[in-house]
């Protein structure tokens, strides 16, 4: 089997990117997700589990987020229980993991600060061109942030 490492963009709109032990693009799967009665989209631990269960990553690296100024409540404790469920699988399976501010992640990726999400898909689109294909949407930036952490973490544990 080969050893994978991933990177985690959290969120329901986010993704888990993996890269191959030679810092190649391995694969990538937008985060999944349910959707509550209330019409409001969580993740779905199990399903995220068995994606990891699948891939067996030796190494994790996930973006720490945290609250948003002007976000609502609401919308902090949806984000919050996302961040809480990916990183309570991690746990569970066992799987070493570590957690990475936005800034310092982006900044080590060759991302300006204040970049826009165009800049996340045209970095990972140079430094992983066999993900070119899995990157081609404007919305692709949860998926192209998943695998520069994955990098990132490819980086870290080599």
């Amino acid at each position: 089997m080969t050893t994978l490492f991933a990177g985690i963009d959290p969120g329901v709109s986010g993704a888990v990117g993996f890269i191959h032990p030679d810092g190649g693009f391995a694969a990538v799967a937008d985060m999944p997700t349910l959707v509550q009665t209330t019409g409001r989209r969580l993740v779905d631990a199990g399903a995220l589990a068995e994606i990891l269960r699948q891939k067996a990553p030796a190494f994790v690296l996930v973006e720490r987020v945290g609250p948003r100024p002007g976000e609502a409540a609401s919308g902090a404790f949806s984000f919050g229980h996302t961040y809480g469920s990916i990183l309570a699988v991690l746990a569970t399976l066992g799987i070493p993991h570590d957690v990475v501010q936005p800034a310092v992640w982006k900044r080590k990726a060759g991302i300006p600060p204040g970049a826009d999400k165009a800049a996340s898909i045209n970095t990972a689109k140079r430094l992983l061109p066999g993900a070119a294909d899995h990157l081609a949407r404007v919305k692709d930036d949860g998926r192209a942030e998943a695998l520069l952490l994955a990098l990132q973490a490819w980086e870290r544990r080599t």
